[in-house]
């Protein structure tokens, strides 16, 4: 160390000199390259002065930093490249399905490929029943096969595959009415055949199952779901080559499940069905992945109260979110997805032997029958049944089944009138409930009184006359409920047509008090002058395309008439034997073709006819409203005769004769229906002979292996196929 002391006490070329080191003088002395010729004592020396003149230089400390941070950039930069060339597809998918078009927008989205397609395309979209379907509000018109992504349209069976020339040549027209009804219109081509000329059964099955599936979506909470099962009954070859509808409707709704009945038919020349090829019941269910998550606080469990049970009303203006909550409170009160809900009383109409009572006396049975019950589950009221003349085994055997098949269809009957009330009322509870009486008296009173109608229904009559008569009354109510009710739809549709016309915008409302008649080139033998609505946002691009969108068109013809908020009206002018192809060239650039042809008067006739449909209109509401009280109450009565009737046969198949029996009405509610049964169980478990024994704490159980299915046969099972050893019958009058 002391001769490094010293040697660097000398100048710099003296220092080098010793050293042995020879410098080039052409470099900044910051850079200078030595070349030592030094012996290896030295050599330690050495390395040691030029580490640190290194070190010491801050160029290049710089040079390095420039260095790493250059690698670092291009790291940064081609992983990040990688990764998106990695992940465009995906992102592509993304993007394509978060930016999906809407139903309006799927509806203009389709261009025909070649001449038979566009004849295919306007036969269905120029069809009575899709202008029918299209003018009324309630429904929703859409193509869903084109909202699928190009990129996922290979994968599809449907929006794919199955899509093309020879097969279903264009895209289904598919209208909505969400969560209720469903109409599909399709033509099946020449190379879907499974024998020579008719279509392959297999796709009806598809389409069966897609356009339920698509009509169940709309009633299930998330909009989500999945086929439980399906059951498919063909009814006649479905030829090739041919336009077909499927019709669905939603029949029933609980919570995740929806069940959807539907029909593949014919498309008809107008409006009505043509011959049905297949029909079909589902089963849908919404998978429990797709049900929203529930808010991380979670209200402690309290008693409710009367207060806190929520007005039925209410559901109707209440947003999801809050039925949501609300459901979180109320278990079974409230569920946003629920389209039948329990709103008024249950009934049990029960009968037993009158051996239930020491004396066999039929007022103590009714008195024990009540304190079977007791008024904690129920009030017991008196149910008279007259008696009828009996025939033979097989005959009373029969006619329970075909009483029960007759119950289920007034049962069917009440709610489709109930229905129609619901809509000509427009929802108001209050007026539906005043619309709904028997004999001009609320059901629950006509059931406490009960009378046999003799003059109706002559008891003295065979039961199978009785049963026909009443088939043909409930077969009747429905016919004449249904047509009143199509007519009133048909008036409705017409006005809000016309009303349409009056307030829309210009891509659908009345030209008539807009349009200048002098604007327009009229009785020309080669000019015609087109209205095209154009959306707003796209005006400047229709002012700089439309002379070239197709040949022969008046250059700067395109005369602006009126605007609103959400398009501008013009005129253009083109020559005749290119009209099609220009209004053709419109529809792709999503402008709108008008059709206008001026009338002398037109406006004041417009006015007319707007009044004349109005009267129409209110005419058939009275008439309908009229039809629909007189009919619900009708068939509330044809349906109480018919459980009279099922509770006498299967009384006298249960019990034999003579006949010594009691009935009674028992009404309760939901929840209480089942204590109720479990109650009457316990006391009359004895009547079912070996069905029903006792366990080891005194429970009564059922022992199913004694219900032979000669007792099924003869309706013994009574509802929901539970024996019970006493006959009873469950119906609610909603």
């Amino acid at each position: 160390m002391s001769s490094l002391r010293h040697l660097l006490s000398f100048p710099a070329s003296s220092r080098l000199g010793a050293l042995g080191v020879r410098s080039s003088t052409k470099l900044p002395s910051q850079r200078r390259i030595f070349y030592v010729r030094s012996s290896p004592q030295n050599a330690f020396q050495s390395r040691l002065y030029s580490s640190n003149l290194t070190s010491s230089s801050p160029s290049l400390r710089r040079a390095r930093l420039r260095r790493i941070l250059t690698i670092s950039a291009f790291s940064i930069f081609f992983t990040s490249a990688g990764f998106l060339i990695a992940t465009a597809p995906a992102i592509a998918s993304i993007v394509a399905l978060m930016s999906a078009p809407t139903d309006a927008e799927s509806v203009a989205m389709y261009h025909a490929p070649d001449e038979a397609a566009t004849e295919i395309n306007n036969s269905i979209n120029d069809h009575p029943l899709s202008r029918s379907l299209r003018a009324n509000p309630a429904w929703t018109e859409s193509r869903p096969h084109l909202r699928y992504p190009e990129s996922h349209r290979k994968h599809s069976l449907t929006a794919g595959t199955l899509l093309g020339p020879g097969r279903i040549t264009v895209p289904p027209f598919v209208f909505c009415e969400e969560g209720k009804h469903l109409v599909s219109i399709s033509y099946l081509g020449t190379d879907l055949c499974g024998h020579v000329g008719i279509v392959h059964g297999g796709l009806l099955a598809t389409l069966l199952d897609e356009g339920l599936a698509r009509c169940a979506f709309g009633a299930l909470p998330n909009k989500i779901g999945v086929t439980a099962s399906l059951t498919i009954n063909y009814k006649k070859p479905a030829p090739a080559g041919s336009f077909v509808v499927l019709r669905a409707e939603t029949t029933k709704v609980d919570g995740r499940k929806v069940w959807v009945k539907g029909r593949i038919e014919m498309m008809g020349e107008g409006e009505e069905p043509g011959k049905v090829l297949a029909d079909a019941e589902g089963l849908f269910v919404e998978p429990t992945y797709a049900k929203a998550p529930r808010p991380k606080f979670q209200p402690a469990p309290r008693v409710m109260t009367d207060e806190d049970v929520l007005p039925e009303r209410a559901c109707v203006r209440t947003t999801k979110h809050f039925l949501y909550r609300a459901a979180q409170f109320l278990p079974g009160k409230l569920h946003p997805s629920s389209h039948k809900m329990s709103k008024g009383p249950k009934y049990l109409l029960v009968s037993l032997p009158t051996s239930i009572s020491p004396t066999n006396d039929h007022d103590e049975a009714l008195t024990a029958l009540r304190s079977a019950v007791t008024t904690d589950y129920g009030t017991v009221f008196p149910f008279q049944i007259p008696e009828f003349k009996i025939g033979t085994l097989d005959a009373l055997v029969q006619q329970a089944d075909d009483l029960a098949k007759l119950e289920t269809g007034c049962e069917g009957v009440v709610g489709k009138v109930g229905d129609s009330l619901k809509t000509i009322l427009e929802g108001d509870e209050e007026k539906i409930s005043q619309q709904k009486t028997v004999n001009d008296k609320p059901a629950e009173q006509y059931l406490k009184s009960f009378r046999w109608n003799k003059v109706k229904y002559r008891a003295d009559k065979p039961l199978g006359e009785i049963i026909d008569t009443l088939q043909k009354e409930i077969s009747s109510i429905d016919n004449d409920v249904k047509n009143k009710y199509n007519q009133y739809n048909q008036v409705k549709t017409s006005l809000t047509t016309l009303q349409r016309k009056q307030t829309g915008n210009l891509s659908n409302k009345s030209l008539t008090a807009i349009v200048d008649p002098s604007l327009i080139i009229q009785d020309s033998e080669y000019l015609e002058t087109h209205l095209v609505a154009v959306p707003k946002q796209i005006t400047k691009d229709f002012l700089k395309t439309y002379e070239t969108i197709s040949p022969m068109i008046v250059p700067r013809s395109a005369q602006l008439i009126d605007s609103d908020d959400e398009f501008t009206l013009y005129a253009v002018t083109t020559f005749r034997k290119h009209s099609a192809e220009f209004t053709h060239k419109c529809r792709e650039s999503k402008w709108t073709p008008r059709d206008f042809k001026y009338k002398e008067g037109g406006r004041e006739e417009e006015q007319k006819e707007i009044e004349r449909v109005g009267k129409d209109e209110r005419k058939v509401w009275n008439e309908a409203l009229r039809l629909g009280r007189t009919a619900w109450g009708e068939a509330v009565m044809a349906w109480v005769h018919v459980l009279t009737l099922r509770v006498f046969v299967e009384t006298v198949l249960r019990y034999g004769l003579p006949l010594q029996f009691v009935c009674g009405l028992i009404r309760t509610t939901t929840k209480l229906a089942k204590k109720a049964r479990v109650s009457l169980d316990v006391t009359y478990s004895y009547l079912g002979g070996n069905a029903f024994g006792r366990d080891k704490k005194g429970r009564v159980t059922k022992d199913d292996s004694s219900t032979s299915a000669d007792m099924q046969a003869a309706g013994h099972m009574g509802d929901g196929g539970d024996y019970s050893a006493y006959v009873c019958y469950e119906f609610e009058i909603q």
